[in-house]
């Protein structure tokens, strides 16, 4: 009852809010002198917030956060850059494996898709500390010109499986730095963080024409363990300081962009992206157990390369279009492991020197077609897109190593020198195939003011496992996984509706589709006397329906928006749920396992919310506060998920409720901007045992200057107040999540963990300085 009666309340005083907000826009707009706005001016319109740019051209919540905001709130990782954002945060964790992937709406990992110019990012996968641990953070926001977040599977052109949303990165451009008169631009921007010690050089190299430019980026970061609020630094599981970690990450970007006289548009893309990570997991020593580690160091390297060409055709005639767009890519996403223990086994009076050797590999190829045709009969206008994608998926993986007994010097890579007899193959060859069919409709009536979106999009799905794979020959796997094939039609249907020039009220109607990955049907794995993976080669896809509701607007006195949503899902794929004895395979009963996991349909699940954000430009009240503003958001959701047993139990994922305020002032060679942001504590879990983070308040202080026209420095100072906190999708995301639940990992020192040593840094300092040539 106090849950719902607290939502109750923030819908209120979000309504209350919004309310507001439209009649004092309205009102700002006022006066007769003002000159006449149209209502198709209204959906073109974007308006600044903390963080992001609210955009009035689709009937759903979609946000914009541009390079301007990157730079001055000195983003140097997705964290960084959905710090402020309403509805959206980051699950992974602080320390060796690094961030994963988004939160948008209480879902994450492979929920939420990624695109970098159209191009997916590859599936999250992990379990065992020393096993393998592949996140999707593979992105240096520096090359990137701006990303657009979408909540929920709006729109029939976002794919289906985007369950949470979309994150779409778009990369720089040579236009961006080159115009008439200057064929050439060079810059040069090096950046200090004082929370990780890291220090980066970042080259950004423009030469040509806006029509027929080439730009560079390359950047490169070193770094060490990222600070926190422990102060207890013994060589053990009892520390509470970060474990010892240096790491480097070095991107590149190059983009070659021509336009025709005709005005086409020819791309060609390629970029790089590496992270390096050395770490003396000294929070896994000493802990007792069957197996006792002595030391445990290890090296995590992650890598991706892509290459991509299209083309966009702003204007043709073939009569069943007026706009044509194609591409087509190739992408290589590989993260490798070596994880080195000394560890001593009490039953067999002995300690082995164990190197463990992992690699995950995943190729995409792929591409899509998109057409485009406006149809204009004067009352009705319509602007039709449809078009086609598919792409190809391979990935390939697998553990090896050896051990040695030091006593003896005997080296083996069977058991007992390591825990199974190795290499061990944890999913078997297999290609997944893609295919969609979309389709999306504008269009305009009264006068622009209404506007219905009906969509739809069918999408198949095809897993197609390599019967001859050793895979098959391991005692974990009981019974053949034979090819899986999925189709759905999922419609979709959005309206706007301009109730004055600056203040629109619209809402959605869509259903997602996201069949099961190869990494929730097929993984197997078993660790004597530890824990064990059965792979479900029966798991059904997830489906979702979902509604949002909202009115915006704008105008000289300020913004607002303000939503509710309720989504539902069917069959929600729940990684790591702990199979009865009574169902475990005759392996895991003979190797006297402690737990047995699988991946399952849960019947339901459910997650509804409140968002809202808004700002006021105080110069619109009176000159002497000219470049002033304030803004502020806020998000609230709560989620449930049913169980086997028939019964209802918090959905983790969920984040708890946030809100930022902030007020900020820019004149014309400077600004400054203090954010404050405050979290309710955690307190819905389905698990009594879990550590419920409680809730914090933090402030921060971002400043830019520019002295003369060459040079910009900017300078920030997080967690002033030096607060202790806990960042939920740390600590979701990271050690305290159970084996393959999600995008997170199993973590040996999870119910062992000092919690302190989870916890997120201090006051830091953060400052950069950018020349241009």
């Amino acid at each position: 009852m106090h849950v719902f009666t607290t939502r109750k309340n923030l819908l209120a005083a979000a309504v209350g809010a919004a309310l507001f907000c439209a009649t004092a826009a309205h009102a700002a707009d006022a006066p007769a002198a003002a000159p006449a706005t149209t209502a198709d001016d209204l959906p073109r319109i974007t308006v600044t917030a903390i963080g992001s740019s609210l955009r009035f051209d689709v009937p759903a919540t979609v946000t914009v956060i541009d390079r301007q905001k990157m730079d001055r709130h000195l983003v140097a990782n997705i964290r960084d850059l959905v710090k402020y954002e309403p509805g959206v945060s980051v699950v992974g964790t602080a320390g060796r494996w690094g961030l994963d992937s988004y939160n948008i709406r209480g879902l994450d990992g492979n929920r939420v898709s990624i695109l970098t110019d159209g191009v997916p990012a590859s599936s999250s996968f992990g379990f065992s500390t020393t096993g393998m641990r592949a996140g999707r953070s593979f992105v240096d926001p520096d090359t990137l010109k701006s990303v657009e977040i979408s909540r929920g599977p709006a729109s029939a052109l976002n794919p289906s499986d985007s369950l949470g949303g979309t994150v779409r990165y778009t990369t720089k451009d040579p236009a961006d730095y080159l115009r008439d008169g200057k064929d050439t631009y060079v810059s040069v921007r090096e950046r200090y963080d004082s929370a990780d010690r890291s220090l980066g050089t970042s080259l950004t190299l423009a030469g040509g024409r806006p029509d027929n430019g080439l730009v560079i980026v390359a950047n490169h970061i070193e770094g060490h363990d990222l600070g926190n609020k422990g102060d207890v630094a013994t060589q053990d599981f009892t520390r509470t300081r970060p474990d010892p970690l240096t790491q480097n990450t070095t991107s590149l970007l190059a983009k070659y962009v021509h336009v025709a006289a005709s005005g086409r548009e020819d791309r060609v893309t390629a970029d790089f992206y590496r992270n390096n990570v050395d770490t003396n997991v000294l929070s896994a020593v000493g802990q007792s157990g069957t197996t006792k580690l002595l030391t445990d160091t290890a090296n995590d390297r992650a890598t991706r390369q892509r290459v991509a060409v299209g083309q966009r055709f702003p204007t043709i005639h073939l009569g069943i279009a007026d706009t044509l767009e194609w591409d087509a890519y190739w992408q290589e996403s590989e993260t490798e492991s070596q994880t080195r223990t000394l560890a001593n086994v009490p039953s067999r009076a002995a300690t082995y020197d164990r190197l463990y050797l992992s690699d995950l590999q995943e190729k995409l190829f792929g591409g899509h077609l998109t057409l485009g045709k406006t149809i204009d009969s004067g009352s009705v206008r319509q602007h039709i897109t449809y078009g086609v994608e598919a792409s190809r998926t391979t990935p390939t993986g697998q553990l090896g190593g050896q051990g040695t007994n030091v006593a003896t010097g005997i080296t083996s890579s069977s058991s007992p020198y390591m825990p199974e007899n190795y290499p061990l193959r944890f999913f078997p060859r297999n290609d997944t195939d893609r295919y969609a069919v979309f389709a999306q409709d504008e269009i305009d009536l009264m006068d622009g003011r209404l506007r219905i979106t009906p969509g739809v999009r069918w999408d198949h799905y095809a897993f197609k496992p390599d019967q001859d794979d050793p895979y098959y020959q391991s005692s974990f796997v009981q019974e053949g996984l034979d090819d899986v094939k999925k189709n759905r039609f999922s419609p979709k249907l959005g309206v706007t509706w301009s109730v004055t020039d600056n203040v629109e009220l619209f809402g959605n109607y869509s259903q997602g589709f996201r069949p099961p990955l190869y990494n929730e049907l097929a993984v197997a794995w078993g660790t004597a006397r530890l824990y064990g993976i059965v792979p479900n080669p029966n798991l059904k896809p997830e489906t979702s329906k979902g509604i949002e509701i909202g009115v915006r607007g704008n105008g000289d006195l300020g913004y607002f928006s303000a939503s509710a949503y309720y989504n539902r899902y069917r069959n929600f794929i729940y990684g790591g749920f702990t199979l009865p004895r009574s169902e475990w395979p005759q392996w895991a009963v003979n190797q006297n396992l402690l737990i047995v996991m699988q991946s399952v349909n849960f019947p339901k699940a459910t997650i509804k919310g409140v968002e809202a954000s808004g700002g006021l430009m105080l110069g619109a009240l009176t000159d002497t506060l000219q470049g002033w503003r304030v803004e502020g958001n806020l998000a609230a959701s709560k989620g449930d998920k049913k169980t086997y047993e028939g019964g209802w139990s918090p959905l983790n994922s969920v984040d708890p409720l946030t809100a930022t305020l902030g007020i900020a002032y820019d004149a014309k060679a400077w600004g400054a901007e203090l954010i404050g942001k405050g979290v309710k504590r955690k307190s819905r879990l389905d698990d009594d045992t879990t550590f419920r983070a409680p809730g914090y308040a933090t402030l921060d202080l971002y400043a830019h200057w520019k002295p003369w026209e060459p040079l910009e420095l900017m300078a920030g100072v997080t967690n002033i107040a030096d607060r202790k906190y806990w960042d939920w999708g740390s600590l979701h995301g990271g050690v305290l999540t159970n084996v393959a639940t999600g995008g997170g990992i199993d973590d040996a020192q999870a119910r062992n963990a000092q919690i302190e040593r989870l916890t997120m840094p201090g006051r830091a300092l953060v400052v950069s300085a950018r020349y241009t040539f």
